[in-house]
């Protein structure tokens, strides 16, 4: 716990620094002697490296349909063994340096993360470079895991969030790679083979996809060729980005799938817009007002606080690379389902029409531009901003300007995001549950199977 109040006593005091010289994170941006990026936030308070990456463009997105499921299952063996060490060996050797090492897909890219002490570092990024460019795929553990994935799925299937989720993203992605499971599904992990996992993992783990951060106890210099050790012998370019672009589809429906449980859970998308739009900062602070503060929010406020409808109700915003989304959660008693929609419409009704108060306003510039300090208080942590940073396609100077951009935010600004984003006949609503609704909706689709899971 000591050493933890120190760390954050001098990042909170390396920020201030930051500060005074116009800079909120000493970035570095390095390329190694082969011509790889990387960002860098050096900072020897403590011995600890994080090192993270990914391969953009490289995801879920990419699994054939017959096999959904295959870049997850990558994800799930790329430390399961490597080089001349087996799966047992690879994993005692990061168990006996304290070493973490993990391996990750989402719909957008396949990458991972590295955390180490520096005494054990050049353990570690021996460990990293034969995971990168020798995985094993072992058939025991490619059997194990593919196990695992399926009883996950099993398990899910009697969970409502987690199939209002699964429905949710298969319609309003529907006829995009986005609406597959990502997971895999019952029949699809069964056709996935070793020789499927190395085709992947040869075609599009390559340095054009590929980003890398690190923060902690390395010099610049250090970090540039490590860069060169690590990924420089992977292939220089992989095949071109055959992903569309996304639309929400199916607007203005409800998809209910019956399930006999107390209470309906209620998912719902809206279309929204990513980091290079002008109002971006203005859609940050709306939906802190709208739903994203918890208990400070206006659907909580209304619906938990006025009328006792629900333990939570919540809004966020996701920026992937093919969409941008709005996205509201909440559950209610089934008799109840319908007076919760209408406070949602009610609530976009009310930021469309009237200005927000300026103690509201206020209070929510506060936490956005306060809160930001908090999350560079460990060395992973700032990794993952350095991440999101890149990921992103933002500038190294983008956190200089943030709290200026955040306060500039006026309240026309959020009426304004308000007509674009608060559309309720934009939502595309899924219901889990025996909701009691009221007959002849016309806009009431129902499911009977929970699609891409079995």
């Amino acid at each position: 716990m000591k050493h933890f109040v120190v760390f954050f006593a001098l990042i909170l005091l390396s920020a201030c620094n930051a500060k005074a010289q116009d800079r909120f994170l000493d970035i570095q941006q390095v390329t190694s002697p082969g011509g790889i990026e990387g960002w860098l936030v050096q900072d020897d308070t403590l011995p600890i490296i994080a090192l993270q990456y990914v391969f953009l463009d490289s995801g879920t997105t990419l699994d054939p349909e017959a096999k959904q499921g295959l870049v997850r299952m990558l994800s799930n063996t790329m430390d399961e063994g490597a080089g001349e060490l087996d799966s047992t060996a690879f994993q005692k050797a990061l168990a006996d340096h304290s070493i973490t090492l993990r391996f990750s897909a989402s719909r957008d890219g396949f990458g991972g993360r590295l955390k180490t002490l520096t005494r054990h570092k050049d353990k570690a990024f021996d460990l990293l470079k034969i995971a990168l460019t020798a995985p094993r795929f072992d058939t025991e553990p490619v059997d194990r895991m593919r196990n695992a994935n399926m009883t996950r799925i099993r398990s899910s299937l009697a969970d409502p969030d987690w199939i209002a989720a699964r429905i949710l993203n298969d319609r309003m992605y529907s006829g995009h790679p986005y609406a597959m499971n990502s997971g895999g599904t019952l029949t699809t992990l069964p056709a996935i083979t070793p020789d499927d996992l190395r085709d992947f993992y040869t075609q599009y783990l390559t340095q054009d996809r590929l980003v890398v951060v690190a923060a902690g106890d390395i010099s610049a210099g250090e970090f540039q060729m490590l860069l060169d050790t690590l990924f420089g012998h992977l292939p220089a370019q992989g095949p071109e980005d055959i992903v569309p672009g996304a639309d929400v589809s199916n607007p203005g429906t409800i998809a209910l799938y019956q399930k006999d449980i107390p209470q309906t859970v209620i998912q719902i998308a809206l279309p929204a817009f990513g980091r290079d739009h002008p109002d971006y900062y203005a859609l940050q602070v709306l939906n802190y007002i709208f739903g994203g503060a918890g208990f400070g929010s206006r659907l909580m406020e209304t619906a938990r606080e006025k009328e006792g409808l629900t333990y939570g109700i919540f809004s966020s915003i996701s920026d992937n690379r093919k969409i941008d989304l709005m996205r509201i959660g909440t559950s209610t008693k089934n008799e109840s389902v319908m007076r919760m929609l209408e406070i949602i419409r009610a609530e976009m009704q009310k930021l469309q029409t009237e200005p927000v108060p300026e103690d509201e306003l206020n209070n929510a510039k506060s936490y956005l531009t306060g809160s930001l300090s908090l999350s560079l208080t460990s060395t992973d942590k700032i990794a993952s901003v350095l991440m999101g940073l890149r990921t992103q396609d933002l500038p190294a100077d983008y956190l200089d300007h943030y709290a200026d951009k955040i306060n500039a935010v006026s309240a026309a600004d959020i009426q304004r995001v308000a007509r674009d984003i608060l559309i309720p006949e934009k939502m595309t609503v899924t219901l889990v549950g025996t909701p009691q609704l009221p007959e002849g909706l016309d806009n009431l689709v129902t499911i009977t199977d929970i699609p891409n899971a079995e």
